[in-house]
């Protein structure tokens, strides 16, 4: 007995548990949700074509609510001051998500709503509502949406197709590039009449370590297409600054805050 109970012990002192290295941090903690995050951004866009002057200011802001469970709300405004082909803009709108978000992919509908105050013309209203989705990887994220709407201008009504697609790429979680692509679709008597918008746009996001402010700066190309009547592209570029709270770098805001883009027309 005496012998048997050494030999446990023995094994009891060669067995015990090692010390953890100085470097061990533990088991991954997932970063808990809740909380309101958001941000406020000025923009300028400038044409690049000779015969087509064309440039922008703009303001917009977004605030999201982490409700619990996965569960999100989104809202956003936005102001754009345009000048587009000697014609001045006054362009207003805003945004409504109500969404589901986890670790993987985000999915949920918007509704939203525009107004292009035309200066010595008709105003265009537009209203337009669909639904929205995400998915996420560690070092890029997709995005899309599809909708639809009506459309109200000079006295007659349009149905508004609308379809996007994004991706994002992180190089670290404070740089950032992103590729969109936008069809919208204004279909006038059943269809007999459409006036096509397509859009594609690429964006350098840069965020510093140290304040919560993102740079970015990009290049937009539009093509637009009327019956019988006016056809054409123009190219823009942009840059602007966001104003960013309740996050740490500019990937975190992406997955924690408002993901959502303005989903109006923007030429």
């Amino acid at each position: 007995m005496f012998m048997s109970t050494s030999q446990v012990a023995l094994s009891a002192d060669l067995y015990e548990p090692l010390a953890a290295p100085q470097d061990y941090e533990g088991p991954l903690v997932e970063m808990p949700y809740g909380g309101i995050t958001g941000y406020i951004e000025g923009s300028y866009t400038k044409g690049m074509d000779d015969d087509v002057d064309t440039d922008a200011w703009a303001l917009r802001g977004a605030i999201n609510i982490d409700a619990g469970s996965g569960m999100n709300l989104q809202m956003d405004l936005g102001y754009a001051d345009v000048s587009f082909v000697n014609t001045d803009i006054d362009k207003y709108d805003g945004g409504l998500h109500g969404y589901y978000r986890d670790e993987l992919f985000a999915a949920g509908a918007f509704f939203a709503a525009s107004r292009y105050d035309i200066r010595g013309s008709n105003d265009i209203k537009d209203y337009l509502g669909g639904i929205e989705g995400a998915f996420f990887q560690d070092t890029w994220t997709l995005v899309g949406a599809a909708g639809y709407g009506q459309t109200e201008w000079g006295g007659f009504d349009a149905d508004h197709y609308m379809g996007a697609l994004g991706a994002r790429w992180y190089a670290t979680d404070n740089v950032r590039f992103d590729v969109d692509g936008t069809f919208d679709r204004l279909a006038k008597n059943g269809g007999d009449e459409e006036f096509d918008i397509r859009g594609l746009k690429l964006t350098a996001n840069y965020r510093p370590e140290q304040i919560p402010v993102t740079l970015f700066a990009g290049y937009k190309y539009t093509d637009v297409e009327l019956p019988s009547s006016f056809s054409g592209d123009t190219n823009t570029i942009f840059g602007g600054l966001r104003f960013s709270y309740g996050s740490d770098s500019l990937k975190e805001e992406e997955r924690r805050g408002p993901i959502w883009s303005n989903r109006s027309v923007s030429f």
